[in-house]
């Protein structure tokens, strides 16, 4: 008799909303090129280093996007680490009929988490400790389903996927599968594989996360 294979659980809601379907105008934006801290806090120094990495306004087009201000983000490490504080930067758009607000994060802070990806990661795979309820949500998230996430890769990005990307994503189940076939495909990354994931995912279709 075979085995029966119970599909993995749906993600948590949070997870799975774009900022289209909630009618967000603005939201955050991923500096994917910024993968350390002493890179971020030298850009920060000028308004226009940022201010490109969003371009023009994402909501209405505009070309003018105003530095608006800075904001403190919370960064917590393992149990036993001190909290750190992250500085980001702000921008509104120009047009008065619009206003959309920007937040650019570096690639290497977790969206959500409170914490840069390489504390999630380690924390993820047991190396650190965190809390154990957020250990447990954490990895709660990566066994539930990723069919969102790989429809996405697979319908606005197969282009610039690998082909063994392409081929592993038949078999992604998990986002914890998916996580492991995007770090297996590239030979070598810069950054920590949630961290140049959740970017891709984010890029693709701005609000939904990988955790």
């Amino acid at each position: 008799m075979s085995a029966v294979t119970l599909p993995p659980p749906p993600p948590a809601v949070c997870l799975t909303r774009s900022y289209a379907s909630r009618k967000i105008k603005g939201g955050t934006v991923i500096a994917e090129v910024v993968r350390d801290l002493e890179t971020h806090r030298r850009k920060l120094l000028d308004p226009e280093e940022y201010r490109s990495v969003i371009g023009a306004c994402r909501a209405c087009g505009s070309s003018g996007l105003h530095a608006l201000c800075f904001r403190d983000r919370v960064l917590r490490g393992a149990s036993d680490e001190a909290v750190e504080i992250e500085t980001v930067r702000m921008y509104r758009c120009a047009s008065k009929s619009c206003g959309a607000v920007f937040t650019v994060l570096p690639a290497i802070i977790a969206r959500h988490l409170w914490r840069l990806w390489r504390t999630v990661e380690r924390a993820s795979a047991g190396k650190i400790e965190v809390p154990r309820s957020t250990r447990r949500r954490w990895l709660g998230r990566l066994e539930s389903s990723a069919s969102q996430l790989v429809q996405t890769l697979a319908s606005k990005a197969s282009s610039i996927l690998s082909s063994s990307l392409r081929s592993a994503l038949v078999r992604v189940r998990t986002r914890g599968d998916l996580l492991e076939a995007f770090r297996s495909s590239l030979a070598r990354l810069l950054i920590e594989a949630p961290a140049a994931l959740s970017a891709w995912i984010h890029r693709l279709e701005p609000g939904i996360r990988l955790m």
